[in-house]
């Protein structure tokens, strides 16, 4: 069983796919995705996630890159994971062709994925919900693909202002969010029990 504070045994990165022709092999891994719009921390995130700085690479140029990118996360009396690192969408100076080029991609992999048990869908805590977030949202929702919201730089906002920026979210997902911050640092241990929640639905048969 998972406990929190969780010790991880070790992360690997396993592969940075571009199609869903050369994803990682479906097994009996429980695998969850990160996912939001460029520039929104999710880099910040998996450092944390995986206490390793040096484990997830940052684009030079928001909304560039094009791969999916795989961890197998080993955790301390607990399954193995896998991890999926969504590229940043929604980057306005991205090429249209490109844009759809990755949506193709990211639609086929969400919904050909047999292993993908739930997104982490990171806001921006500055940012209000956008119209391309609004719409990842619902086809998320009709595609049933679980959704667990994180605001993102909390710490860039006024306590006071935490409350809107968590209810505008919480309408949209229909689940209130994690607060999180990098720098503070705060939300990884809630992050950790979304993740838990997965493993114990699988320990009891799914849902």
């Amino acid at each position: 069983m998972i406990k929190i504070p969780v010790v991880l045994s070790e992360v690997t990165f396993i592969k940075g796919s571009t199609s869903v022709s050369n994803l990682p092999a479906n097994d009996e891994s429980i695998e969850f995705a990160v996912a939001g719009k460029s520039n929104v921390g999710k880099s910040s995130l998996l450092r944390l996630l995986f206490n390793n700085r040096k484990m997830v690479k940052v684009s030079r140029t928001p909304g560039r890159t094009r791969e999916i990118n795989f961890f197998r996360v080993d955790v301390k009396d607990g399954p193995s994971l896998v991890v999926a690192d969504l590229p940043g969408y929604g980057y306005a100076k991205v090429p249209m062709s490109m844009r759809e080029e990755w949506g193709t991609f990211i639609t086929d992999y969400l919904q050909s994925r047999t292993m993908l048990k739930a997104v982490f869908l990171l806001f921006d805590a500055r940012r209000d919900v956008s119209e391309d977030e609004y719409e990842f949202i619902e086809w998320l929702k009709i595609n049933n693909i679980k959704v667990f919201p994180v605001l993102t730089k909390v710490d860039q906002i006024p306590k006071t202002h935490w409350g809107k920026a968590s209810i505008s979210v919480t309408e949209a997902c229909g689940m209130r969010p994690v607060m999180f911050s990098s720098l503070k640092p705060l939300g990884i241990d809630d992050i950790w029990r979304k993740v838990i929640s997965l493993v114990n639905e699988e320990s009891d048969g799914g849902t």
